[in-house]
């Protein structure tokens, strides 16, 4: 038996016009990029939704199979359709992959610890006071692994103290001791799968890569600079260098050894004038 789809039936009708509609709006924009919505915060989604907005973007929250399809319309983006298998946004917009990966990591967000969570790196609370009046605080930062006394009257932290290594799992203890600090080590931040430019498409590592490849490129060419100078191998870059530092010994070397040319005429007989007037006066 052979099922066949009722392109008639509305819900249907409605995917295939959004398919439809989609497709036609990603020609208008120079980025497409794919948004990871696991983990993102509906209040950070919707904030972002409007900066993009602003920037005349768009972002698109669609059902995995009108993602899956409006992908798999373009030659180049059909091989990435698999990683719709979770809950995802389409982004249209007229920035750079590499720009709007930067976007999202400017309006990133703190969040406070729950049970459960991994440190992403060591949480340190730093020595020095906290507002929290003597109480119950005072057993519930102890029991955290805060190193804390009561000092005129307020709860002091007396040492600075690791809450938790990097990779531990919180537990309920070192949660409540943060949280009675006020201290929000997690970030929230949106996540992009990938950024497709018309041409290419861009992993989050080469996204993220991106951040620090001028510097890294600007320092590679610098010691290569360098390292040229040093053993006199001339290039396109450094050949201005080297013929300048070429004509200051040349020079050195001629009026030392009293060699006369077009260069080192004036300068050895203005020394040759200082010198004579120079055994005048001793006369």
């Amino acid at each position: 038996m052979t099922y066949k789809i009722d392109i008639n039936k509305k819900e249907v009708k409605r995917k295939s016009d959004q398919v439809k509609s989609t497709i036609a709006d990603m020609k208008k924009f120079k980025t497409v990029a794919l948004l990871d919505l696991r983990k993102l915060p509906d209040a950070l989604l919707q904030s972002l939704r409007q900066k993009i907005r602003e920037k005349g973007g768009k972002v698109m929250v669609l059902k995995k199979p009108v993602i899956s399809r409006v992908l798999a319309a373009n030659p180049k983006l059909a091989a990435r359709v698999s990683e719709c298998d979770k809950p995802m946004a389409l982004i249209l917009t007229n920035q750079t992959p590499f720009e709007l990966n930067s976007f999202f990591k400017q309006h990133r967000k703190k969040r406070a610890a729950k049970i459960g969570d991994i440190a992403m790196s060591d949480i340190v609370i730093p020595e020095g006071e906290t507002d929290l009046p003597p109480g119950p605080a005072l057993s519930e930062l102890k029991a955290g692994g805060v190193n804390v006394q009561i000092k005129a009257g307020k709860i002091i932290v007396s040492k600075e103290s690791i809450i938790a290594k990097s990779g531990e799992k919180l537990t309920v203890l070192k949660v409540k001791a943060l949280q009675s600090l006020g201290i929000q080590p997690f970030e929230m931040m949106a996540s992009l799968v990938f950024g497709f430019d018309g041409e290419y498409i861009y992993s989050k590592s080469i996204l993220d890569l991106g951040e620090t490849v001028n510097a890294d490129m600007a320092a590679s060419f610098a010691q290569a600079m360098n390292l040229s100078l040093n053993i006199s191998y001339p290039t396109g870059q450094n050949i201005n260098h080297l013929l300048g530092d070429a004509v200051k010994q040349a020079m050195n070397v001629s009026l030392n050894a009293n060699v006369y040319s077009s260069s080192s005429i004036e300068r050895l007989l203005s020394s040759a004038m200082r010198q004579g007037t120079a055994l005048g006066k001793l006369g």
